[in-house]
């Protein structure tokens, strides 16, 4: 059984032959290149695939690369949460918009020009996050700043027009091929509201926003609708198995009222257009999810991606496996901070990933994987020790 029919099946929830071992390995693969640290035997230039080959998991194929564009037209509209990046299965035209551009160093400084006015944006990428090995641009200065900047960006996106991108999507999916799931890139947010706390503002004043100018904000929610509608439609005719559509729920930031009221219908639409095509959604879930944790069953989503258990936040593997009732897939598992030497010691390390596995028993509906990702200081012989691990005690359904 291939990497790909491995994952296809435990997020159908149905029985493959072996656990699903599919380490997610970009940040670290970036920072190593970009410090020259790749560890023996890779050369320095060694890609992302060489070193997940070597690994013996499948590829994680998720979360799109944001940064390595083939022009500046990919991620310019990076500030407003708008891609064209290589592998997406559909492409957003701004129309009756004019854009500039200026730089300034490590900053981007773009500023959109509509008939009703102006609005501008700029966002970062510096040294440090090169090293680093951070995968997208830091947004410094957000798009909204005061009321009537409401109006505007809703005029942006409600004449963005999404046109279908098969092609580009199919040549992402062929170079994948049966190393692991292309996921097809919906959007960083699950919906309009969730965009505006994401991308438009940053958190705190997104909050007092909400107090302060619910019409305006309600308003700029609902000029977005058509904008992920037509995703939506793009998406569910496209030829992908796996649909991405948001990421980083956390019960303080999107708290539960928040995520029922804003996040929950939106999946459950996505939802119903994917399933009865036989399409799969998967969500980037790599919070603190424990408040949450009821109401993910609910939102229709098939696979929980990025799924992190204590030390890192409140919740062990078993509590989430509970909660999901069989309806939802994890995937992740193992912390980054298992990956760490000044985290975990080698024994720690046995201990804990021995125990994971007992939780992960019988193995139904559980991708394993690195949450959120493994960080570029991680140990690198303990995602070979986790392949061991695999082939030791993952051959499904598992057993005492």
């Amino acid at each position: 059984m291939t990497y790909k029919e491995r994952i296809l099946k435990a997020a159908r929830g149905e029985w493959a032959d072996h656990l699903p071992w599919v380490p997610r390995i970009d940040l670290w693969h970036n920072s190593n290149s970009m410090r020259g640290t790749l560890p023996k035997p890779f050369k320095q230039d060694a890609s992302l695939d060489e070193i997940a080959d070597y690994i013996g998991g499948g590829y994680h194929k998720i979360v799109p690369e944001f940064l390595k564009v083939r022009s500046p037209e990919d991620n310019i509209d990076r500030g407003i949460g708008v891609y064209r990046l290589w592998g997406m299965a559909y492409r957003p035209e701004l129309i009756g918009v004019d854009r500039e551009v200026k730089k300034e160093g490590d900053a981007t400084l773009v500023t959109y020009h509509t008939p009703i006015g102006s609005v501008s944006c700029k966002y970062i990428y510096t040294e440090e996050m090169k090293r680093a090995g951070a995968s997208i641009t830091w947004i410094t200065e957000h798009v909204i700043k005061e009321p009537k900047d409401y109006k505007i960006v809703g005029y942006i996106f409600k004449n963005i027009k999404i046109h279908p991108d098969y092609d580009n999507y199919l040549e992402f999916q062929r170079k994948v091929g049966d190393k692991g799931v292309a996921a097809a890139f919906a959007n960083l947010s699950a919906s309009p509201m969730h965009h505006i706390m994401k991308e438009f503002l940053d958190a705190t004043q997104f909050y007092l926003e909400m107090y302060d100018h619910p019409k305006e904000m309600q308003g700029l929610s609902e000029d977005m609708e058509p904008y992920f509608d037509q995703i939506f439609r793009v998406l569910a005719d496209s030829p992908a198995e796996v649909i991405f559509s948001g990421a980083n729920y956390d019960e303080m930031i999107t708290y539960p009222p928040f995520f029922r009221e804003h996040i929950i219908p939106h999946l459950q639409k996505l939802a119903d257009l994917l399933h009865p095509k036989g399409k799969l959604l998967l969500c980037h879930c790599d919070g603190e999810n424990k408040g949450l944790l009821d109401l993910i069953p609910e939102s229709g989503m098939d696979i929980a991606e990025a799924v992190c258990p204590q030390p890192m936040t409140k919740v062990t593997i078993r509590e989430v496996k509970k909660a999901f009732k069989g309806k939802v897939t994890i995937f992740g598992g193992v912390p980054s901070v298992a990956l760490l030497e000044e985290s975990m010691s080698d024994e720690e390390f046995e201990h804990f990933m021995k125990n994971l596995f007992n939780e992960i028993k019988p193995g139904d509906r559980f991708i394993l994987g690195v949450s959120d990702t493994t960080p570029p200081d991680a140990k690198f012989e303990r995602l070979l020790r986790i392949t061991e691990m695999v082939q030791d005690w993952g051959k499904l359904p598992m057993t005492e």
